[in-house]
């Protein structure tokens, strides 16, 4: 199972290093593609930073969540505390 996910990631390397080495030479040739490509690099980019950004905002969702449940679940315990000592 290790020698697979081994595999898979010199692979996945292996890919990025050929598709950022490609890039590179068809920027530095100064190819029709150009605009094309450098449109798209900017569209990954502002995809990649809005990708973590809603992580960001998906982790401060859920936490608000979380604490919600939490002092739901703290009160009804309260209630049945003070429904007990009475």
């Amino acid at each position: 199972m290790l020698n697979f996910f081994d595999k898979l990631f010199k692979l996945n390397i292996i890919f990025t290093a050929v598709i950022i080495s490609w890039t590179s030479i068809i920027l530095l040739s100064n190819t029709t593609f150009n605009v094309e490509i450098n449109e798209l690099i900017t569209k990954m980019y502002f995809n990649q930073k809005n990708f973590i950004l809603n992580i960001k905002d998906l982790s401060v969702i859920l936490v608000k969540d979380a604490n919600l449940r939490f002092s739901e679940k703290n009160q009804g315990i309260n209630i049945l505390n003070n429904e007990k000592e009475k």
